[in-house]
C-alpha cells in the first residue's frame, strides 16, 4: 500500500506540477479562488462603472454639442438678421443718395437752363443794342455825309460864284486894261 500511495502521491504531484488546462483553473481556484472572485467582482463593478461613466460622458457630450449647435445656430440667425438689416440700411442710404444726386442733377440742369436762357436774353439784348448802335452810326454817317455833300455843294457854289466873280473881275480888268491902253 505504501507503494500505491506513493504512486498516487507522485501522480498528484505530477499533476500539480504539470496540470492540464482544466486542472489549472482548479488549482487557481484553490489557491486564489477567494481573491480571484473578489477581483473579478471588482473588475466587473469597475467595468460597469466605467461603462456608466462613458455613457454619462457621451450623454453630456451629446447635450453639450446639441447646446452648442443651438447657440451657434442662434448666433448665425442673429448675424443673418443683422446682415440683412445692415444691407437694408445700406440699400436705403444708397437709394437716398441716388435720389439726392438725381435731385441735384435736375436742379443743376434747371440752373443751366436758366443761365442759358439768361445768356441768350443778354446776347439778344447785346445784338439789339449793337444793331441799334449800328443803325445810329449809319444814320449819323448819312447825316455827316449829307452835311459834307451840302458843305461841298456850298463851297462849290461859292467857288463857282468866286469864279464867276473872278471871271467878271478878269473881264472888267481886261476892259480897264484895254481902256487904259487905248487912252
Amino acid at each position: 500500500m505504501g507503494s500505491v500511495m506513493s504512486n498516487s502521491n507522485k501522480k498528484q504531484t505530477a499533476e500539480i506540477i504539470n496540470p492540464g488546462l482544466g486542472d489549472i483553473e482548479k488549482v487557481r481556484d484553490i489557491l486564489f479562488g477567494k481573491y480571484v472572485s473578489n477581483f473579478e467582482q471588482r473588475f466587473a463593478d469597475l467595468e460597469s462603472r466605467l461603462e456608466a461613466d462613458v455613457e454619462e460622458l457621451k450623454k453630456r457630450l451629446s447635450d453639450k454639442i446639441s447646446s452648442m449647435d443651438g447657440a451657434v445656430n442662434e448666433s448665425l440667425a442673429r448675424l443673418d438678421t443683422q446682415i440683412a438689416a445692415e444691407k437694408n440700411n445700406r440699400d436705403a442710404e444708397l437709394k437716398s443718395l441716388h435720389d439726392s444726386l438725381k435731385n441735384a442733377e435736375q436742379a443743376l440742369q434747371h440752373s443751366i437752363g436758366l443761365m442759358e436762357d439768361q445768356a441768350n436774353q443778354d446776347l439778344a439784348a447785346v445784338r439789339a443794342s449793337l444793331e441799334e448802335s449800328h443803325q445810329e452810326l449809319l444814320d449819323q454817317t448819312s447825316l455827316v455825309q449829307a452835311k459834307l455833300v451840302s458843305d461841298l455843294e456850298k463851297q462849290k457854289e461859292e467857288l463857282q460864284s468866286d469864279k464867276v466873280g473872278r471871271q467878271s473881275l478878269a473881264l472888267m480888268l481886261d476892259e480897264v486894261a484895254v481902256k487904259l491902253r487905248g487912252s
